[in-house]
């Protein structure tokens, strides 16, 4: 993740990533807190979309939370 996060500082002041909702990505959520990632704030997605309030959906690999952390990039001098 250190490496991830340095080669996309190169390019950017902020990281996305999503991640599943299911228990098997239950280690990465953590992970990602940990890290300093928070919720983007656009809510719970599904199939490359934003699941609707009260849409049915799957909890499947599709079920995923965007997350975001700023970057701390050193001004080039």
């Amino acid at each position: 993740m250190d490496a991830a996060e340095k080669v996309a500082a190169q390019y950017s002041d902020m990281v996305y990533l999503g991640v599943g909702l299911h228990e098997g990505y239950g280690s990465a959520q953590r992970m990602y807190v940990k890290r300093g990632y928070i919720p983007d704030g656009t809510g719970v997605w599904y199939g490359e979309k934003v699941c609707p309030q009260y849409a049915d959906c799957c909890n499947d690999d599709d079920l995923v939370l965007y997350f975001s952390k700023a970057l701390n990039k050193k001004k080039r001098t």
